[in-house]
């Protein structure tokens, strides 16, 4: 087969993303859900790509997940992995959605470029502080970074006894690293400059959404900011969604 530039970039998106869904794939590149399975099944065939199913609790299809292939893994020049079945890759899956929204929200305008960084890779870098994705957007010669938590509903909040895996717990150290600026190793990955940074909070629900923020009235955790996945789903992320409890201020765009 002929490899062609869409195939391409497809395996470097998996590579990115350690493994992609054929709807996940479908959306980043606008293709029809029918046409991305049969070129994905061709690619899978040369060995560009491999597929697994996904174990499911419930009845009806199996959703596949594709990673790179032999072929594909030296046409790149990079190992290839095949993914575990964990917990960590069933909430890693549902980060990988919101990232894919956030790309192909910011593909459909003109003047406006972002580049993602997903958990795997900060993983990788070595932070101490992990967000569920961070990525970088660039208007014309002004540039913001974000960090992305995807708030599933299942975090403790406020724990009893302290937690440094409780969400307030998490929210001081993002407030620590917003006040030293320590962001040097995001400016590495994106080689770019920034002036502080964004936490966008994405809540399963209000009544999630209300709780957290509730937390954080304070001034000082201004740059934290708060959807609900369903607001966030229908307008994309550069809709009039955001909420800052410390500001008291709603219908906020990040752009």
């Amino acid at each position: 087969m002929i490899l062609q530039k869409r195939d391409i970039e497809i395996m470097e998106y998996i590579y990115k993303f350690q493994c992609l869904n054929s709807i996940q794939i479908a959306l980043l590149f606008f293709m029809h859900i029918k046409v991305c399975q049969k070129r994905l099944r061709i690619l899978v065939k040369a060995d560009y790509l491999r597929s697994v199913n996904v174990p499911r609790v419930s009845g009806g299809r199996c959703l596949k997940l594709f990673y790179l292939g032999g072929r594909g893994a030296s046409f790149l020049g990079v190992t290839p992995s095949k993914p575990r079945f964990t917990l960590q890759l069933s909430h890693q899956n549902k980060n990988t959605d919101l990232m894919v929204n956030i790309i192909t929200s910011f593909k459909s305008k003109e003047d406006t470029q972002c580049q993602v960084m997903p958990e795997h890779m900060i993983r990788a870098s070595g932070q101490r502080l992990i967000p569920d994705g961070v990525f970088m957007v660039r208007k014309k010669n002004k540039t913001a970074l974000f960090c992305m938590e995807n708030d599933c509903g299942t975090e403790v909040v406020r724990s009893p006894t302290y937690s440094s895996d409780d969400i307030e717990n998490k929210c001081l150290r993002y407030l620590e690293q917003f006040e030293t600026n320590s962001i040097k190793q995001y400016e590495s990955q994106f080689s770019e400059t920034f002036n502080r940074f964004r936490v966008l909070f994405i809540c399963n629900d209000a009544r999630r959404l209300n709780v957290i923020s509730n937390l954080l009235t304070d001034d000082k955790f201004h740059f934290i900011w708060f959807t609900t996945l369903s607001e966030f789903s229908k307008k994309t992320i550069c809709g009039h969604i955001w909420y800052v409890p410390s500001l008291n201020k709603s219908n906020l765009s990040i752009i």
